[in-house]
């Protein structure tokens, strides 16, 4: 039984567009009446609707579905099925490694800064980092290269700071000469297929006291503002091993009336 394309559209709930459009890509064929020019579709053409909405709402492309000219063995089809099932697997994969870090975050943003319970021993995966502060960082060719790659692997890059060990230990009162950058998890580098080059710096897996500071300024950053977690290495004879580095959380406001919540983690022995 043939329709006139009124009816058709009434059938498929399909705009007159869209049915024309996919006649132009030759995925349906509709019997064109060579005295009136009208189109007729029947129910071959409702059928081959259906599969193309179907794999089309999987992603396919419409260019590698069969037309009315060109035949997909279901070998092929199935090879295409197999492809876009493990790029859909891949992509779940990052939805649940993303939702992950989002858990992460609301822990930080439900932690009181700084909490002196909250300081602890424990390990700390692999990072590279990238002191854009450091004059001989900020002048290096390669950084500029480095930190756009970086910044389009959102969100797994972060902002970061340095406190040089030296000063740690001198236990001057500050403020510490912090360098500030970038920082990206050694996972998410391995992940994009980065390969070290300087001006990177890379900090190994390591055993580290972890702890929460709130500051108006990075580069303003004083013996008093780290005194719980410095005490706590103290109470625990660990000896600091390495530069103290942080993660920037959050910064709330602007200008001079900025906070920055900053988790903090220094190497310890």
């Amino acid at each position: 039984m043939k329709y006139k394309i009124g009816s058709f559209r009434r059938w498929t709930g399909l705009g007159e567009g869209a049915l024309r459009y996919y006649e132009d890509l030759g995925l349906i064929s509709p019997y064109r009446d060579v005295g009136n020019d009208y189109r007729y579709y029947d129910e071959r053409n409702f059928l081959q609707l259906v599969q193309v909405r179907q794999l089309s709402g999987f992603d396919i492309q419409l260019g590698e579905l069969p037309r009315v000219d060109t035949t997909v063995p279901i070998e092929d089809m199935r090879a295409i099925l197999s492809r876009r099932r493990a790029a859909l697997e891949s992509e779940i994969d990052a939805l649940y490694d993303r939702l992950a870090r989002i858990k992460l975050h609301e822990t930080y943003f439900g932690q009181a800064y700084p909490d002196v319970s909250g300081i602890q021993k424990g390990n700390i995966r692999g990072i590279y980092r990238l002191f854009i502060s450091d004059p001989a960082v900020a002048n290096h060719p390669e950084t500029a290269g480095i930190v756009r790659n970086w910044l389009s692997r959102m969100p797994y890059a972060h902002a970061t700071l340095r406190i040089p060990l030296n000063e740690l230990r001198e236990r001057v009162d500050g403020p510490y000469s912090a360098q500030v950058g970038i920082g990206l998890l050694e996972r998410y580098f391995n992940d994009i297929g980065d390969t070290f080059r300087e001006p990177m710096q890379y900090s190994a897996p390591n055993t580290s006291v972890s702890g929460t500071i709130l500051v108006d300024d990075p580069r303003a950053i004083r013996r008093a503002d780290l005194e719980p977690m410095l005490a706590y290495i103290d109470e625990r004879s660990l000896v600091p091993c390495d530069d103290m580095f942080g993660w920037i959380v959050y910064i709330s406001g602007a200008g001079d009336e900025a906070k920055y919540y900053i988790s903090l983690r220094v190497a310890v022995a």
